[in-house]
């Protein structure tokens, strides 16, 4: 299967089902959830409407698919009484929340290193500790964007699941370990250095 056919099915999966728990959001006025959904549809519009230039893989799309199914799936499904964000994993070790953090935070790192591949010389990918940081850096400093938003959904829409300074602090910790775990993926991939590779060769 071609990849731009591969990359149409993966949108019009992510548009449905965002579609179909929109309806179930408007029914339940549930207006903290609209709020994140449009900010996702936006964000999902303009890597789609951008898609060559920032250079993703399918690979990539899909993990953004996955991060997205994950965000509404926490909000709107209950095990029981409990909301799926409010759910603890592994005892109380693993939060679903830190799951969605952490999935979102190795999207944005494979999302910027997609996005600076073409335009990094070959030599830079042999100080991968350098590289490193700022990948961790770009993609965490992505993630308190993340809290700013929901700090903007507790100012003005009066959100009550957002939770309080240390969930915020625990947040920030999971993108950091996130994009550290996605970075050294990267930084170690076969398959990624070789944009390098090829760009550095065009030069």
């Amino acid at each position: 299967m071609k990849s731009n056919t591969k990359l149409k099915l993966l949108f019009y999966f992510t548009v449905a089902y965002m579609f179909l728990f929109t309806v179930m959001a408007l029914i339940n006025g549930n207006y903290e959830f609209l709020f994140y959904t449009a900010i996702m549809t936006i964000m999902i519009f303009i890597i789609m409407a951008f898609y060559d230039k920032f250079h993703f893989t399918v690979g990539t799309i899909f993990w953004l698919t996955i991060f997205i199914a994950f965000h509404i799936f926490g909000e709107l499904v209950h095990i029981g009484s409990i909301k799926l964000y409010d759910f603890w994993l592994l005892g109380h070790f693993i939060h679903y929340d830190n799951l969605v953090h952490f999935s979102g935070s190795v999207f944005v790192t494979f999302f910027t290193y997609n996005f600076l591949a073409p335009h990094l010389k070959r030599t830079l990918s042999k100080n991968k500790l350098f590289l490193g940081i700022i990948l961790i850096l770009i993609a965490s400093g992505f993630g308190a964007i993340n809290e700013i938003i929901e700090l903007c959904a507790v100012v003005f829409l009066n959100a009550k699941g957002v939770g309080g300074y240390f969930n915020n602090a625990i947040d920030l910790v999971v993108n950091f370990l996130g994009a550290t775990v996605a970075s050294i993926y990267l930084l170690n991939s076969k398959k990624f250095n070789k944009k390098l590779i090829i760009n550095d060769n065009k030069k």
